[in-house]
């Protein structure tokens, strides 16, 4: 599989994922837009520090663009509304071994 064709699928998913953060909220998931926030804005720092020349794949990270500000607008609708719960509003745990936790207390 060619690379830009990996890039491209990667940029589609964010366009789905910015479909499913509103069929979410329309379901009564106020905690799933949150974290879809977070990872395409991951996607697109991510996609930031790319020098990207092919035309198709600009213009698909362009439309990436615009999935962010979506999911933005949702975010900030569910904050507004005081649908967002404190425990969303925290990034979830990873993770993490009971002993690894231990260590890191200690350290």
């Amino acid at each position: 599989m060619d690379i830009e064709d990996y890039l491209v699928g990667i940029l589609q998913l964010a366009s789905e994922l910015s479909r499913y953060a509103v069929n979410s909220v329309i379901l009564g998931d106020y905690e799933r837009p949150l974290l879809i926030s977070k990872f395409v804005a991951d996607l697109n720092s991510g996609f930031r520090l790319l020098n990207l020349k092919n035309d198709a794949l600009r213009k698909r990270f362009d439309a990436l663009k615009y999935d962010v500000k979506k999911i933005e607008e949702i975010v900030y609708d569910i904050s507004i509304r005081g649908l967002r719960t404190e425990a969303a509003t925290v990034a979830p745990p990873a993770a993490v071994e009971p002993s690894s936790v231990e260590e890191a207390k200690q350290a």
